[in-house]
């Protein structure tokens, strides 16, 4: 900022230091003192017409800014105290409680005014304190900023605002600054006690420097990486620009991206443009995996004695033993005694100040968690200035960008934009992206860099790596050879074709997965297998209470992950949802699919052959297994199909991907190719960038007239939600104030992801003798694992009958715990003799429906009359 501003620097901090000083001068409002009359009758007598309504002290001391401070300065402080460049600094100051300070009354309309809460007397007192902290921070005689220098200040205000938060939570750590009542002079007090007091606070919460390591060759950081990859030694070894800087990596799956992107970020960390990173996925589980990959290497990054902090960051957490596990307790030193002072520790270390907060998740060196996280931090919700501080000298690293649908996608080119804008780095990982998306990513960065992106190259080589910083270029690059595969695709369409290949295929020793579209065709497609006499089959899907989701991914990585053996795979198979498509680490011999979006597919079949195996499944140091085939079920091709052409095989997945010309697109590129080639080369029937391009592309085959409503009403809902996402999206320019955006809501309000708005999290209570108890028994997490995601509306609450039964015993229990007070909803399950429970809720509409619950189904919705109930 000072260099921006081009002003000396010890001046700036001064000025920071300053300001912080001021951000509760709204305390000195007499409606404020007024809170606690008895503490200081004669000093401040309570007045009955100056009242703690409609605003805080955090907008009164904006207010006593506005009305007063800037009229009526202490002299020889600072240049023009009137002027819109101070006004900015002390919003970001005043609104230290997560918003900025209000404008107008809660109505909207009214006008707020200091006079409402200060007395004379109340002024007077805040000047004599504004002089006397501008004396003993040495600040005078500061030059009037220009007007040219009111934007620059205004986009540095978040991270202003950001850091006066965390240091206002550091401050009221009573285990650090306790109430001191000995009369001493204030400069006194500030040498003696507050400074030294700060730094052992800032030293306990782990947020002290961690010196960056020198490493010969960014691929020492791994000790497992041998032989790097293409797309690796380019990481390694690209030209870095100067600037923030910006990488678009695209290339298959088991390319190496995550090491590439962790040897960009170091490498960005040496020059001095971070000093930590945030590793931000689509889903929790994805997020779990990539946290225990990170945990292992990440102190690498830092040199040795070093005590960088490591935290999960997603909404499930704290249910994670490695997370868990990580968290040091308050007072226990970040160090690992288990290592030599030459040895970087490969164990994950948090302070516990760091992780009991969501919010203060990314203030840790590095960080790993759901891109939602990161994504709050562009939206109007408390705290998020303490997100985008948080960020600000880190490399924000986002993994899976294709998966983001475009409500997500536009939120995260709100954020590229907002981390540039405060000098930020970024790398995005992506199997591979259509041009347009690639293009309106590096286009925003390119924007919060205040450049012109120029003309993105469309570039149809791949594998690819898009780098921006003061130009945009692009370079492609080879991918390793055990990743160059052609995986046959071949059509079903037929369900009981499928189950009897499926069937024959474990029968054969092969371990098979099976991915539905739905959690309704997944669990049919279980029951008929099983049904068959399918032995080994499991079911995997999204709507399970938290313990048993996590008890089955485990599972399931264990089973078909990198490292299981044949004794392990033979012969299982799994049925799934989307949820095995993204970053799981699995690999199988057979897959099969419902028929997706192309990207979707692709994806899919990265599942498929992943890692070397013998011809028994053993892991191996060559590919001893038949071809790779992907086989897909879906309808039949036709060229003149009907409006119902998906929708009549697949019912339910038609509203899970209702872009139904873009489906039937996916199927004409992958009958005329009938192969997915990877990488494959530029045009060639078959290669990655190719199927992509004709599904999305400008060229992309006309879609027949029949299924063209159904498109165009999804491209209009696409465009619905764009438009939604910049209408929730912060306007960064306009600085820490409510005109950047009209609504400030807490986190739970304004969603990350559109989908977020219709579910709901509901609390299994299991029935006993001696009241509700969680589902799962034992442990401090029992409820959080007991928690379980349901459609919002499908439960609005309990039915009639249920509520009569279960209401008194339902609020004895909200009166026990802060977790299940209102709004969370508690619903009693009562469970049969087999260990099934049961219950009856009623829907928005009004139905009443019965619940069903167990930990290989999951939670199941029926009509409560059709249940039998």
């Amino acid at each position: 900022m000072a260099q921006e501003l081009d002003w000396d620097l010890s001046s700036v901090r001064q000025l920071n230091t300053f300001f912080s000083a001021l951000h509760d001068l709204g305390k000195f409002a007499r409606a404020f003192q007024g809170l606690a009359p008895h503490l200081s009758p004669t000093l401040v007598p309570p007045i009955a017409s100056k009242q703690y309504r409609s605003c805080r002290h955090d907008t009164m001391g904006w207010l006593l800014w506005k009305d007063h401070l800037s009229l009526n300065f202490p002299e020889g402080i600072l240049g023009n105290p009137g002027s819109g460049f101070w006004a900015a600094w002390i919003k970001a100051v005043a609104g230290h409680h997560g918003s900025p300070p209000m404008e107008t009354a809660r109505n909207g309309w009214s006008e707020l005014s200091a006079e409402d809460y200060f007395h004379a007397d109340d002024v007077a007192a805040a000047h004599q304190f504004v002089a006397a902290a501008a004396q003993l921070i040495r600040v005078r005689d500061m030059p009037a900023p220009t007007r040219n220098m009111i934007p620059i200040l205004k986009r540095h205000a978040w991270r202003l605002a950001g850091m006066i938060v965390l240091a206002d939570w550091l401050g009221s750590d009573q285990r650090f600054f306790r109430y001191h009542d000995e009369p001493m002079p204030l400069d006194r007090y500030w040498a003696e006690v507050a400074q030294p007091n700060a730094r052992e606070a800032l030293a306990a919460a782990g947020l002290g420097p961690a010196p960056v390591r020198q490493w010969n060759r960014p691929a020492d950081l791994f000790g497992y990486l041998d032989t790097p990859t293409p797309l690796q030694r380019l990481a390694a070894e690209l030209p870095l620009g100067p600037g923030p800087e910006l990488f678009l990596l695209e290339d298959v799956t088991g390319a190496g991206k995550t090491e590439a992107a962790l040897m960009l970020t170091y490498r960005l960390m040496v020059t001095g443009k971070a000093q930590g990173f945030y590793f931000g996925l689509p889903t929790m589980a994805t997020s779990n995996q990539m946290y225990a990959r990170v945990g292992s290497v990440y102190r690498s990054l830092y040199e040795p004695g070093a005590s960088p902090s490591l935290v999960l960051s997603h909404g499930a957490r704290q249910m994670i033993d490695a997370f868990r596990e990580s968290v040091l307790v308050p007072g226990q030193p970040l160090t690992d005694l288990d290592y030599s002072p030459g040895e970087g520790s490969a164990t994950a270390q948090c302070s516990a100040w760091l992780a009991d907060n969501r919010k203060k998740a990314l203030l840790a060196h590095v960080g790993v968690g759901t891109l939602d996280q990161a994504l709050l931090a562009v939206l109007p919700v408390r705290h998020q200035s303490l997100r985008l501080a948080g960020l600000a000298g880190k490399v924000l690293v986002a993994d899976e960008v294709h998966a983001y649908d475009p409500y997500m996608r536009t939120l995260l080119a709100r954020l590229l934009q907002a981390h540039a804008s405060q000098g930020g780095s970024a790398v995005l990982l992506s199997a591979t992206l259509p041009a347009d998306m690639r293009r309106e990513l590096v286009q925003a960065f390119m924007r919060g860099r205040g450049a012109d992106a120029g003309d993105v190259p469309d570039d149809g080589r791949y594998p690819l790596v898009t780098h921006a910083h003061a130009h945009v270029s692009a370079y492609p690059c080879d991918t390793r050879p055990e990743v160059k595969r052609t995986v046959t695709v071949q059509w079903l369409h037929d369900e009981a074709e499928v189950q009897r290949l499926v069937l024959a295929q474990a029968q054969a020793g092969r371990s098979v997965c099976w991915i539905r579209n739905t959690v309704g065709d997944a669990r049919r497609a279980y029951e008929g297998l099983q049904k068959e006499g399918a032995s080994h089959v499991a079911l995997f899907h999204s709507r399970y209470a938290m313990g048993d989701r996590l008890a089955i991914e485990d599972k399931v990585l264990a089973t078909y992950g990198k490292k299981s053996s044949a004794e392990q795979r033979a012969g299982r198979i799994l049925v799934s949802t989307q949820v095995v498509e993204q970053s799981l680490d699995l690999d199988f011999d057979v897959l099969i699919s419902d028929l997706a979006p192309i990207d979707l597919l692709i994806q899919r079949a990265g599942r498929l052959h992943r890692h070397r195996r013998d011809a028994q499944g053993n892991p191996a140091g060559h590919e001893g297994r038949e071809a790779p085939v992907l086989y897909i079920f879906g309808p039949r091709p036709d060229m003149a199909p009907r409006a119902d052409w998906y929708k009549a095989v697949l019912p339910g997945a038609n509203a899970v991907y209702p872009n139904t010309g873009r489906l039937w697109l996916t199927q004409q590129v992958l009958c005329a190719a009938g192969e997915i080639v990877s990488p494959g080369e530029p045009g060639q029937p078959g290669a990655v960038r190719t199927l992509v391009e004709g599904v999305y592309g400008a060229d992309a085959q006309e879609i027949p007239d029949a299924l063209l409503q159904a498109s165009s009403r999804q491209e209009g809902e696409a465009m619905a939600h764009i438009s939604q996402a910049n209408f929730n999206a912060l306007e960064i320019e306009r600085g820490y104030s409510n005109d950047s955006n009209r609504q400030w809501h807490e986190d739970t309000v304004v969603p990350t992801r559109l989908s977020d708005e219709d579910s709901v999290v509901v609390y299994l209570a299991r029935v006993t003798d001696a009241g509700l108890v969680p589902w799962f028994s034992g442990g401090a997490l029992a409820w959080e694992l007991s928690a379980l995601r349901v459609q919002a509306s499908r439960v609005e609450g309990l039915s009639s009958h249920w509520g009569d039964r279960f209401e008194d015993s339902v609020a004895l229990l909200r009166r026990s715990s802060r977790l299940l007070d209102e709004p969370a909803l508690v619903l009693p399950v009562l469970v049969d003799q087999s260990g099934v429970g049961f219950a009856e809720v009623v829907s928005k509409g009004g139905s009443e429906l019965h619940f069903r619950y167990d930990a290989v189904m999951g939670g199941v919705l029926n009509d409560l009359q059709r249940a039998g109930a």
